[in-house]
């Protein structure tokens, strides 16, 4: 009974341990590149969940730039409804982040599109398969989420 005892707080320690961990992450990925299927456009996704930030740029960076990105509010995206969707287009792309709202804006738009809503089907209902054609991906935050059609890009997450 006595070697119970220690075995129960180590337990409790490191549950303790592993709910705290999983609940600073929120299970989302805060750094996540997004790659054409060629490989030759990248988009990085820097996601400030405490801050209800979202830093969309223009290529693979590892920090905020100073050019080239535009900078969301995604305060009313839910954790299960964060979704991405890309187009990858012949000189540039259009992305969407469902519910989230633009507040800053330093990148090409004539180039590069950040849409706040996904299209809407026939019934005005929001559906993501206008991003599930050739040369498009949508892609959840959520750190176990795949690419779909997983054949038209790639993703790394860090």
């Amino acid at each position: 009974m006595k070697l119970l005892k220690p075995i129960k707080k180590l337990f409790f320690v490191f549950s303790l341990c592993l709910l705290v961990s999983n609940c600073n992450s929120n299970g989302r990925s805060e750094l996540i590149y997004l790659y054409s299927k060629n490989k030759l456009q990248a988009i990085t996704i820097l996601s400030d969940y405490g801050n209800n930030e979202r830093i969309i740029a223009l290529g693979k960076v590892r920090n905020r730039p100073k050019t080239d990105y535009i900078k969301l509010d995604i305060s009313e995206v839910t954790e299960l409804g964060d979704e991405i969707g890309v187009c990858w287009l012949e000189n540039g792309w259009q992305l969407v982040n469902d519910k989230s709202k633009i507040i800053e804006i330093h990148l090409d738009t004539a180039k590069y599109v950040v849409k706040t809503s996904w299209y809407e089907d026939e019934d005005g209902v929001p559906n993501a398969a206008f991003y599930r054609n050739a040369n498009c991906y949508t892609v959840g935050t959520l750190g176990y989420s795949k690419i779909h059609p997983n054949s038209n890009g790639y993703i790394v997450r860090e």
